[in-house]
């Protein structure tokens, strides 16, 4: 019997790697990369040049809300080679229930959320000038952003 694991066929006696485990040779390999840092105005952006000879493929990309006071709204891109992949957006917003003076005490709320992007399938060859980039597009606030990855010889 057969099974479809990580994309390759393989036979009824071979093991399945768990996901971990391959992240962990990948770092041991310096074939993983991760890029993270605050977009917190517009067009700010984090990349991550992909080397020459190497194709890099996303494990995980996101955007968390920082700057911790205040309302805060920001949403952003994900781009490969300029192309848009994906757009997500996050929020933090402070709420007064009716009758409440201050945000402060009793009638305080808080909304907040973090927004991954969908990186299946999605890879880059470089050329050790090709970028993929998470991109501040509307800024109303301040976001981390994040993004993780590995690479294979092409």
């Amino acid at each position: 019997m057969s099974q479809v694991i990580l994309g390759t066929l393989r036979g009824a006696d071979e093991v399945d790697m768990g996901d971990l485990e391959f992240i962990q040779g990948k770092v041991l390999a310096s074939n993983y990369f991760q890029v993270s840092g605050d977009i917190n105005t517009l067009n700010d952006t984090i990349e991550f040049i992909v080397p020459n000879g190497k194709t890099a493929f996303l494990i995980e990309a996101k955007i968390v809300p920082n700057n911790g006071g205040g309302n805060n709204e920001v949403q952003a891109a994900l781009k490969i080679d300029g192309a848009v992949k994906d757009e997500a957006e996050i929020f933090r917003e402070f709420v007064r229930q009716a009758g409440s003076t201050n945000f402060g005490g009793s009638g305080y709320g808080l909304a907040e959320n973090a927004n991954k992007f969908n990186v299946l399938g999605l890879s880059l060859v470089g050329d050790g000038a090709k970028v993929i980039e998470i991109e501040n597009i509307l800024d109303g606030g301040g976001a981390f952003a994040t993004m993780s990855g590995y690479l294979i010889d092409t």
